[in-house]
């Protein structure tokens, strides 16, 4: 009866014990960190579309392998960048282990406020931790100035070009309300598929090709320049208390261009030096530019001839340029102007010669171009068109 008695309790101490261990088992699996959440910590967040200036990250909470609190991720990105639609670059954790959901490369609306990014096991399921991700803009710096400094077609951006252009001119003409851009390109250029690049010293800019401005947020915008169409700029300060409208002015090097070289005239009947024959349209020049010309005088005379030794100056041969088209204010791009000729009677018959220089200038007041004297807003950024003429006085 004793050793019954002994073999129970026995039996008993042994169960209690075994008891014991398994309490002390599953206590201690309650308080181990899953290893796979504890490292489970985004150290970085790169974005695709643009670098930062700044991270915060706070990781997330985890008690007893549980996550109980999100972790935070706020990131600063340049002022220059407006678009908060972004994505993640890279994933900086063990593609073995880990994935990440929204993914990378997959554009977010960060305007609307955090996205939540989930970090999940790829051995468990249901083991995964969050970051919420927040995004905010630099607050632009303040910029009291409003001007543009710089504008071109760039070879990249413009094909058809064989290099960059850089504009001629940047004016601001004091006390108007409006200035200008000049900038000349290739004769044959297309005026109405043109890139700018544009540069300015002012916080905000913006474009307009009809009534009203718009932001220009883009140097890869097609502009049509083609005349009668303008292209303005409005550079404005931080306060929006100061701007500037700037033309842009798009035209060619060399608007004139004469269909004949020489002119020659039908001879001339010999006289006292007191008559002359006039020649209406004797040749014809074409418009190759991009604004309406006007008739044009001559600027000089140069490399004349006579048919006798001369040191005078006088003009036995004097030439101008007019419009054929009757009540349209000058000859339009791609169309064609008259050529008149007047020589004088000279007694000593045989050859004449001369060469005649056309000075075009460029009138900002009415965008035509003349043979105006430069002065305010008229500019002189055209070649001299030369018009080489050639007359025989006979009896």
């Amino acid at each position: 009866m004793k050793i019954q008695t002994a073999r129970f309790f026995l039996v008993l101490q042994f169960i209690s014990l075994f008891l014991i261990a398994s309490c002390q088992g599953d206590d201690s699996n309650e308080v181990t960190p899953d290893p796979e959440l504890e490292n489970a910590q985004l150290k970085s967040f790169p974005l695709s579309e643009t670098s930062h200036l700044n991270i915060k990250i706070v990781h997330p909470e985890i008690v007893n392998g549980e996550e109980k609190k999100y972790g935070e991720i706020e990131i600063t990105i340049p002022a220059s960048h407006q678009s908060l639609m972004l994505s993640l670059k890279q994933f900086d954790l063990d593609n073995n282990k880990y994935s990440i959901s929204p993914s990378i490369g997959d554009q977010q609306d960060f305007s609307k406020g955090a996205v939540i990014y989930t970090i999940s096991s790829n051995f468990h399921e249901d083991k995964s931790v969050h970051y919420n991700v927040k995004v905010v803009i630099e607050a632009a710096p303040v910029n009291t100035n409003s001007k543009i400094t710089g504008f071109s077609f760039e070879k990249s951006k413009n094909p058809s070009l064989e290099s960059t252009i850089n504009a001629v001119k940047i004016v601001e003409y004091e006390n108007y309300s409006e200035n200008a851009i000049y900038i000349l390109v290739p004769v044959g250029t297309d005026f109405s598929k043109l890139t700018p690049t544009i540069t300015f010293d002012a916080a905000k800019l913006y474009y307009s090709l009809g009534p009203e401005f718009k932001p220009y947020t883009s140097n890869t915008m097609v502009v049509d320049f083609k005349y009668p169409k303008h292209f303005y700029l409005q550079a404005e300060n931080s306060n929006g208390n100061k701007s500037k409208v700037y033309n842009v002015i798009v035209d060619v090097k060399d608007p004139i261009k004469f269909e004949q070289l020489p002119v020659i005239t039908q001879n001339v009947k010999a006289g006292d030096g007191s008559t002359t024959q006039y020649f209406a349209a004797v040749a014809k020049w074409t418009n190759q530019g991009n604004h309406p010309i006007k008739g044009m005088a001559v600027e000089s005379y140069k490399n004349k001839t006579f048919p006798f030794v001369y040191t005078g100056d006088a003009n036995t041969i004097t030439a101008i340029l007019s419009n054929p088209v009757v009540g349209i204010d000058g000859v339009l791009p791609g169309e064609k102007g008259d050529v008149n000729i007047t020589v004088k009677r000279m007694s000593i018959t045989g050859k004449y010669t001369t060469t005649a220089e056309f000075a075009p200038t460029f009138n900002f007041n009415n965008y035509t171009i003349h043979n105006w004297p430069v002065t305010d807003r008229v500019e002189g950024i055209f070649n001299t068109a030369e018009l080489k003429v050639e007359s025989t006085i006979s009896e």
